[in-house]
């Protein structure tokens, strides 16, 4: 994933396989989860989790650039940054770091029994609603969310179901910078 002049032409993106509830520590709390992640599956990089809160959000936290975007069996979900954000993906980001299949957290979303994901943020990358959705900026188990669904590649993907509560438990999505 690097090329002659060391620029990365690849960043790999996975879905936790561990599942967490809304009071992630914050961004900088997710952004270690993602990091852990990544290196307990031997995983190359920095990884930031794609969550906004009430000051940040992907479009503003995260590098982009004319890299492709690949889950970690290797099939791509979008061409570039401007791809990963244009609403829709090439395929869902449903692989965890070890490459299994997305765990389906304990969530009520349309029923439960989903692969629902901690997000706050629309598929263009900004905040879903700012800090209403967030979980008191990642804070606490009190309060709502929004999730995406991780077998989607569609808009849902990041932006699917909003409320429940932040006692549930979901897999967050981290992207190598």
């Amino acid at each position: 994933g690097c090329s002659s002049t060391c620029k990365s032409e690849l960043k790999r993106v996975f879905v936790t396989s561990t599942m967490y509830n809304g009071n992630l520590g914050g961004l900088a709390g997710a952004d270690q989860k993602c990091q852990q992640r990544a290196q307990a599956a031997g995983l190359p990089g920095t990884y930031l989790a794609w969550i906004a809160d009430g000051v940040q959000n992907p479009n503003s936290r995260f590098t982009k650039g004319p890299a492709a975007y690949v889950r970690v069996d290797g099939v791509k979900i979008a061409n570039n940054y401007v791809d990963l954000t244009d609403g829709s993906l090439i395929a869902p980001l449903n692989v965890t770091e070890f490459g299994g299949p997305a765990p389906i957290g304990n969530t009520s979303c349309a029923g439960g029994g989903f692969k629902t994901v901690w997000t706050n943020t629309t598929p263009a990358g900004l905040a879903n609603n700012n800090a209403l959705y967030s979980c008191t900026n990642w804070t606490s188990v009190n309060g709502s969310s929004a999730w995406g669904k991780a077998d989607d590649a569609n808009t849902n993907w990041s932006q699917w179901c909003t409320g429940g509560v932040c006692s549930w438990n979901s897999p967050i999505y981290c992207v190598q910078q």
